[in-house]
């Protein structure tokens, strides 16, 4: 891949059309970033929502790219950045940009949600892709490593399956760190480690997690995902104390019952921390076997918005949070192209090559026939609906 040029306002010349591609939360930054400069977007691109509307700017489908090689194309995503770069390239565009001068900018956030916000500030994951896939190297965005399946709260429609688990458990330390370890050795880079559950507070290791990977260099960023039921222990929050760690808490409501207390003790130690409140889910559903057929499961797995959703369960590295717990749990078995052990002894170069062919897969997963999807257009549920 050669050099990708950062848009700049001065890369505008008259009469060009500017197109985001990604219709995701890259998108919408790239869009407000452009606003700031006084730049009219024409138009999104994106497979999946195209014929839509986002912000009110038409989404267009990449097959369209086509009829505007000489207007602007700007690469508005970090899962898909080099997939976008080479269609667009295929297309015959001239004018292709990536957008981290737009996400580096500085403005009023409060136009921006919670998320919207961590992702602006979290800038350096996107430059990281962009710098790397320039390099050829091997970065993997995000890994989930599920650390217990005890949770403090039992959602009757929770994604991540922790309402059909009988006799949860914690996951060995030893084995986590082990497993993470050869995942660490098999890639460059990994941009975010997210820490869950069920829920992480309620983990008794959660501290030694954290400070075994705060200073590894090769991990850009630690975030703990809580459902704000739990005060961490002080031997937690002093580990959660540093630079590279934020913690992502949920507010449901009257669930999330010590929202206000952990706020208070995150700001007295300096915690980074964000919180996002939910009314709604997507309605994944039960995991019943569903028999789609091969064009409605292409569809489920190319529209999910928790796709390449990479949960390291168990020392094994899977794609999606649902096929490692529905395996667990006994609803489907995976077949060995559709998750990367990690366990024991390890040869790093094989395991790299079977994690870069499982990252870049485009087909769909078992998981996929024992869930309804989650795309944008999906069913929304009330969230949080304790069983």
């Amino acid at each position: 891949m050669s050099k990708i040029k950062s848009f700049e306002k001065s890369d505008l010349k008259r009469d060009q059309k500017v197109l985001i591609y990604g219709a995701g939360r890259y998108g919408e930054l790239a869009y407000w970033g452009l606003k700031q400069l006084g730049i009219d977007v024409n138009f999104f691109i994106d497979e999946y929502r195209a014929g839509d509307e986002m912000l009110g700017i038409p989404v267009i489908s990449p097959i369209e790219m086509t009829e505007y090689t000489n207007d602007i194309i700007l690469l508005a995503s970090y899962n898909y950045f080099a997939e976008m770069y080479y269609l667009a390239k295929e297309s015959g565009a001239k004018y292709i940009y990536d957008i981290l001068n737009l996400l580096v900018m500085e403005y009023d956030e409060s136009v921006l949600s919670e998320y919207l916000q961590d992702e602006k500030h979290n800038y350096m994951k996107y430059k990281n892709v962009v710098e790397n896939m320039l390099q050829n190297k091997l970065v993997i965005n995000h890994c989930e490593i599920v650390l217990t399946e005890c949770c403090s709260l039992k959602c009757k429609d929770c994604a991540n399956l922790m309402q059909y688990y009988k006799k949860p458990e914690h996951l060995d330390i030893d084995e986590i760190i082990s497993s993470f370890n050869n995942f660490l050795d098999s890639v460059d880079m990994l941009l975010d480690l997210r820490l869950l559950g069920g829920e992480p507070f309620i983990y008794p290791h959660l501290d030694r997690i954290v400070n075994e990977y705060k200073n590894n260099d090769k991990i850009r960023r630690i975030a703990i995902y809580t459902n704000s039921t739990i005060v961490p222990s002080e031997n937690v929050l002093d580990a959660l104390r540093n630079v590279k760690t934020v913690v992502h808490m949920s507010d449901y409501g009257n669930a999330s019952r010590k929202i206000g207390l952990l706020e208070e003790k995150f700001n007295e130690a300096g915690i980074e921390y964000y919180i996002h409140r939910y009314e709604k889910w997507k309605n994944i559903g039960n995991v019943c076997k569903r028999d789609y057929n091969a064009a409605t499961l292409k569809n489920i797995y190319q529209t999910c918005v928790m796709g390449k959703c990479y949960t390291l369960y168990r020392g094994k590295f899977y794609l999606c949070p649902r096929a490692a717990h529905g395996e667990r749990l006994g609803f489907f078995s995976n077949p060995a192209d559709e998750f990367v052990d990690f366990n024991g002894t390890i040869n790093v170069s094989e395991k790299r090559k079977e994690l870069q062919e499982l990252v870049a897969r485009n087909t769909y997963i078992t998981a996929c026939n024992y869930c309804n999807g989650s795309s944008l257009k999906s069913e929304s549920i009330p969230a949080a609906i304790q069983v």
